[in-house]
């Protein structure tokens, strides 16, 4: 039987294949970077729901990675103790944790370049 913490997974999953889906990016200055890494928020909005979560980022990993400085074995990883927020207006607020929050995650960056996103909203934010 399905909970309704299992609806709003499916239904965020499949809302994220849609073209309407809104997407903003940002350095956490919450948390200290640990080398090269820093935090960064991700903020999805598609209809009435919100999936927010905190995950490490390497600029320019696989150069960061060959020069193995310190910090790059956190990249593209959730913040420990943390896990994928989702918001909805009508069904409430759920926190998801291991491989279901990877499944969302998945949902969120499929087909979109983050990467690029991160790297122009940077440069736009020092400016």
């Amino acid at each position: 039987m399905l909970t309704t913490k299992d609806k709003v997974k499916e239904l965020v999953e499949f809302l994220l294949h849609g073209q309407n889906v809104s997407c903003l990016v940002c350095k956490n200055k919450m948390y200290a970077p640990v080398g090269v890494s820093v935090v960064m928020t991700y903020k999805f909005e598609v209809k009435d729901m919100e999936i927010i979560y905190d995950k490490w980022f390497v600029e320019d990993f696989e150069d960061a990675s060959k020069m193995q400085l310190p910090g790059c074995e956190h990249h593209d990883q959730l913040v420990k103790g943390s896990g994928v927020t989702v918001l909805s207006k009508k069904m409430g607020s759920f926190i998801f944790h291991g491989n279901k929050a990877n499944e969302i995650i998945n949902a969120c960056e499929i087909g979109r370049d983050i990467t690029s996103h991160i790297m122009k909203s940077a440069h736009t934010f020092t400016k």
